[in-house]
């Protein structure tokens, strides 16, 4: 999850002109299993990702139909990636 003026500061840089969510709340995260919320993070090492997201993609049309997820433990979907999936979609 990022916050809305890291979402803007990463639009402006890329040009992109389509809005940007952001969920401060955590429920799409959970409902696309986006969320590292295993209880047993707590008793280890890895506290520090325990209820943040996974790294995760989303793109939602205009009609609120998710056209691509990608949902990564740890790795970084390509930006150039996610362009080409948008671009598909616009």
């Amino acid at each position: 999850m990022d916050f809305n003026a890291a979402n803007q500061a990463w639009a402006k840089s890329m040009g992109v002109t389509y809005p940007l969510l952001s969920d401060g709340q955590r429920s799409m995260l959970r409902a696309y299993d986006a969320l590292n919320d295993n209880p047993e993070m707590i008793k280890t090492k890895r506290i520090g990702v325990y209820l943040r997201a996974k790294r995760a993609w989303f793109v939602i049309d205009k009609q609120g139909i998710v056209r691509y997820m990608k949902v990564e433990s740890s790795s970084l979907v390509p930006t150039d990636e996610l362009i080409e999936v948008v671009k598909k979609y616009q």
